[in-house]
């Protein structure tokens, strides 16, 4: 019988199947980094609008309310946040402040986006532009719109340091600064959101929110970075709000028809 060591060299195969593995490592490491880079680069100068991707996460699996429904524009009493940064001792808070926004007013950029979260998720036959073709009116209040992200000054100063030697010099500094963090804070409310039929009546009535306060990579405090965090946390609190009619729709079969 013959005996294999522990310590016998591998074959070819198995040599070539690590480094390829090794490969594919560091390949995804290097996107990672040069994503890092260029997302600040892609959004300097560009005025913020309020939108998500949506995937099959965002679907409802329930049954479907057979009606078509119209999106009232959201009355925008969020806070108005117009400072860009607030100083507490010698930490720096970038905000999402309203000038960085398309419109200061936020209403019909979050109501648009309610829509499409709505008729992708299939929760109603049908999502309508206009109140006449629509058999229910879903209005509401967008009353927190913020997130607080705290500058990591370190992180931030070794990256623009290196990043004065070139490409190789951006990748180095990015590299070692890949596991520094930033505190980001992010709070996003819909109050008072009624579903009504086109009397008038109610169906559903409720509030929905999204708060958190998270420790993430550095550059997602960036200043222009940072503005996608209030439109994940929408997309949260819209997913809650079709989770809750949905549910209250099965309890009240005969009403949502």
């Amino acid at each position: 019988m013959t005996m294999h060591s522990i310590f016998e060299a591998p074959s070819h195969g198995h040599t070539n199947r690590l480094f390829l593995t090794a490969a594919n490592c560091k390949t995804a490491r290097m996107k990672r980094i040069l994503f890092w880079l260029a997302l600040p680069l892609l959004l300097v100068g560009c005025s913020h609008t309020v939108k998500y991707k949506l995937d099959e996460s965002d679907r409802w699996t329930g049954p479907r309310i057979n009606g078509v429904v119209y999106v009232k524009p959201f009355v925008d009493k969020a806070p108005l946040v117009t400072n860009k940064v607030d100083r507490v001792n010698k930490e720096v808070w970038r905000n999402n402040y309203r000038q960085g926004y398309e419109n200061t007013n936020l209403s019909a950029q979050v109501s648009a986006m309610i829509s499409q979260h709505l008729a992708y998720s299939g929760l109603f036959k049908g999502v309508s532009s206009n109140e006449v073709n629509a058999n229910y009116i879903l209005t509401g209040t967008l009353s927190d719109f913020r997130t607080h992200a705290l500058a990591n000054k370190t992180a931030e100063g070794i990256q623009a340091g290196t990043a004065g030697f070139g490409l190789i010099g951006a990748l180095v500094g990015t590299a070692s600064t890949s596991e520094m963090k930033s505190e980001i804070k992010t709070s996003v409310a819909l109050s008072d959101v009624q579903l009504a039929d086109k009397s008038g009546a109610s169906l559903w009535s409720g509030s929905v929110g999204f708060t958190n306060d998270v420790h993430v990579a550095f550059q997602e405090a960036d200043a222009q970075v940072l503005f996608v965090h209030p439109d994940q946390g929408l997309r949260q609190a819209v997913k809650e709000l079709i989770q809750r009619m949905g549910n209250s729709s099965l309890t009240n079969q005969a009403t949502l028809k």
